[in-house]
């Protein structure tokens, strides 16, 4: 069942990925297909249920818009099966499926917007905004993956608000919030769009630096960690940063083993005296 879930997952990421613009072709294909054969079955077999699933992925794929399109299609394709009837009988049935249709889009529509709502929710802290412990691990194990395989280097950094409990116990849970929320804000501000910044949890954060080496890490860390300790100089908090931060270099490391390493290169530096960066490589056995 689990790989079941999985190949369905990569194939509704596959088609996202073509864009509405060839969902929609695939869509207009699907409905084009299904009304001739509904123009070659006997008026005694009526398809209108199964115009239901260009409608459904078009809709999912493509937006309202695409979706109510191909009800409209649909419909067309439908009408030719009530021309027998009354005029009053052929308006009821064609606006009665169109009206089936459209609700159908409406509702699929909604369903996609939720669900799509819960995965974003699922995926961040709430507090924050960034990306939580989970999205991390999944978004740069994929990175990784291609940054391997264009051998170009990439950097890790690990850190940890110091002192952040005197905030909590001087100042109250408030404002250690908006400490926490001042830090990445602070972070995202001067990161490149391409950096990636997670709440590992607690005052605990780490940035994922794709396609930079050791020396270039290092002058983006400085950077950074002059902006945060400006910002608490400024509003005077008893906080400052300890951060390890290691870099692969055209080296196939594993993620959880790079983040061990940054952790504990954070730690060494809480433990030697805080405010503090040490660095460090990724190399693996050959």
């Amino acid at each position: 069942m689990a790989k079941l879930e999985a190949v369905i997952a990569r194939y509704f990421r596959y088609l996202s990925q073509l864009g509405n613009r060839v969902n929609i072709i695939i869509g207009l294909a699907c409905s084009v297909l299904l009304g001739l054969l509904d123009l070659m079955t006997p008026n005694e077999f009526v398809l209108s249920f199964f115009y239901l699933l260009p409608i459904t992925f078009t809709t999912w794929f493509a937006g309202k818009r695409a979706g109510i399109l191909i009800s409209i299609l649909c419909t067309c394709f439908l009408a030719p099966n009530y021309l027998k009837l009354s005029a009053v009988a052929i308006a009821w049935n064609i606006l009665s499926a169109l009206g089936i249709f459209i609700i159908v889009t409406y509702m699929q529509d909604k369903i996609h917007d939720l669900l799509k709502i819960e995965s974003n929710l699922s995926r961040t802290d709430p507090l924050t905004g960034a990306i939580n412990k989970r999205a991390f691990l999944e978004l740069v194990g994929y990175e990784m993956i291609r940054l391997h395989r264009e051998s170009k280097p990439f950097s890790l950094a690990y850190l940890d608000i110091d002192d952040f409990k005197k905030v909590n116990d001087q100042y109250g849970h408030t404002k250690g919030d908006e400490v926490l929320k001042a830090v990445v804000s602070c972070l995202v501000d001067n990161l490149r769009k391409t950096d990636v910044v997670a709440r590992m949890g607690g005052d605990e954060f780490t940035i994922f630096y794709p396609e930079i080496g050791q020396e270039g890490v290092k002058i983006a860390t400085e950077r950074i960690n002059k902006f945060l300790t400006e910002l608490s100089e400024k509003n005077r908090w008893p906080t400052s940063i300890s951060m390890g931060v290691v870099t692969s270099e055209n080296e196939e490391c594993n993620l959880d083993v790079i983040v061990t390493m940054a952790d504990e290169l954070m730690y060494k530096v809480k433990n030697s005296g805080k405010n503090n960066v040490l660095y460090s490589r990724c190399v693996t056995d050959n």
